[in-house]
């Protein structure tokens, strides 16, 4: 905290958002920055329960400070919009986040993302500052440097802070904070461009520094851009990812020899066309998944998908995604109760 006198003066006060001693309160005003979740105070009567969340957006992003005094269980269960970055400033808590198990400290911040479910236990004088990145624009930047289209990417939960990495995003993430502080009084237009240049430099630092389910492709794969007969074809499957296509139509399409086409997909995209036809149906049901018909089930919106073997699909759908497409549809129909 900043120290004002004697008065303590946390992290971006101008931002605040949720200032309450009652639990039930933070967990409302919590939820409305970030997702619905589950806060729990883990001692009896929640002593020294004291909840703060100063909250400052931008475009595509937010720098958060975020502390709750007493020991706390959060469990959000998965993110799925946005990606959150955490670095404690004191104190200490335990993250899960999937597989992963994290104690994070001022020394060890952690990285969640959102297709993974995460449940966190925040000790007493845990402190964070907390960037928040919209989900689109992570997979965004990942696109732009892979020259193909993401539907998903996961980071390694921990984050250490002590090596160089680390201490280039923990300063990274203080420039941030303090660029937020000084917004108030920026000009609008160049405000904007500045907040916009230092959230593209912390994803950029994110993907190419930290270790995620993307970096053997982000490592061999960004440095050639694909060829044009490639992207046709990539083109043509995402805006009909349900049609009935043979290898040697897509041939057609994309104006070059089916050869040279599985060629293509090989060197450039580490796939073959039948994986690229897969791929593009695997993300069509999702988007289905994500906003069900009435009635409609889950092997229903797989056959709406081009999907006919149900078993196998749901298979690489969980290793894609992380969950069971009845996961999938289960949670979107709650969110619209």
């Amino acid at each position: 905290m900043i120290q004002t006198g004697h008065v303590a003066t946390p992290p971006l006060a101008y931002f605040n958002a949720v200032n309450t001693f009652d639990p039930g309160e933070a967990e409302d005003g919590v939820a409305r920055i970030f997702c619905p979740h589950r806060l729990t105070p883990l001692k009896s009567g929640a002593p020294g329960f004291h909840a703060m969340h100063n909250s400052a957006r931008f475009d595509g992003y937010s720098v958060n400070y975020v502390q709750y005094g007493a020991e706390v269980e959060i469990d959000p269960g998965k993110l799925d919009g946005f990606f959150l970055l955490q670095v404690p400033l004191s104190g200490s808590s335990d993250v899960r986040c999937g597989a992963a198990r994290v104690a994070s400290t001022p020394r060890v911040a952690t990285l969640l993302s959102p297709t993974l479910p995460t449940v966190m236990t925040w000790h007493a004088g845990c402190r964070k500052l907390i960037v928040l990145i919209e989900r689109k624009v992570v997979e965004g930047h990942l696109a732009a440097l892979l020259d193909r289209r993401i539907d998903a990417v996961e980071f390694e939960t921990q984050v250490p802070l002590m090596d160089a990495v680390g201490q280039a995003i923990r300063a990274h993430v203080m420039l941030m904070q303090e660029a937020a502080t000084q917004s108030v009084v920026l000009p609008a237009g160049s405000g904007r461009l500045v907040q916009r240049e230092l959230r593209n430099g912390l994803v950029g630092l994110l993907l190419t520094g930290l270790v995620h389910d993307r970096s053997t492709l982000l490592a061999h794969g960004a440095a050639m851009p694909a060829p044009g007969h490639v992207k046709r074809v990539e083109d043509f499957l995402n805006a009909h990812p349900d049609r009935e296509v043979s290898v040697s139509e897509l041939a057609e399409i994309a104006g070059v020899s089916l050869r040279s086409l599985q060629d293509g997909f090989r060197r450039f995209r580490n796939m073959t066309l039948t994986d690229a036809i897969r791929d593009a149906r695997l993300a069509y049901w999702r988007r289905l998944l994500e906003a069900p018909p009435a009635g409609a089930g889950v092997g229903a919106l797989a056959i709406a998908a081009g999907l006919t073997h149900l078993g196998r699909a749901a298979a690489l759908y969980a290793k894609r995604y992380g969950e069971t497409p009845s996961d999938t549809l289960r949670r979107h129909r709650r969110s619209r109760q």
